[in-house]
């Protein structure tokens, strides 16, 4: 059975959350980073998840920066290769980036670059002989 298309949106959505989680309070310096955004916009995904005393606090400060990453993924496109790549250098791009110290990503990408190959190995009609396993 092919699934590649269902890995490839577990796989991109899993990216989505854990980035959100991992970057947290620092979502507006991604959020900048990846692409023009407002203060106003910036408020406006805070604005859902603030309290009665209008502040958001830092244990769900991963709500705003998931609610952005999806709004900013989509307007990507299809491409999961092409979110995840580009959320990888805009991460990059901040100061003290994650990606030094946090390597889930890069391995993701390396595993969605890989996706068309291990597919193409999982259903060609060639026999199993040609493979090193």
């Amino acid at each position: 059975m092919d699934c590649q298309g269902l890995v490839a949106r577990l796989v991109m959505d899993f990216v989505l959350l854990t980035t959100a989680v991992e970057v947290a309070g620092r979502w507006r310096e991604l959020a900048e980073r990846l692409v023009k955004v407002s203060r106003q916009q910036m408020d406006a995904y805070e604005a859902p998840h603030r309290d009665k005393n209008g502040v958001v606090d830092s244990e769900a400060m991963w709500k705003p920066a998931y609610d952005f990453l999806v709004t900013w993924a989509a307007q990507i496109g299809d491409s999961y290769r092409d979110v995840i790549q580009e959320l990888h250098m805009g991460l990059d791009k901040m100061k003290s980036p994650i990606t030094k110290r946090w390597k889930h990503l890069t391995g993701t990408l390396i595993l969605v670059n890989c996706l068309d190959v291990l597919r193409s190995s999982a259903f060609s009609p060639a026999a199993q002989d040609d493979y090193a396993i």
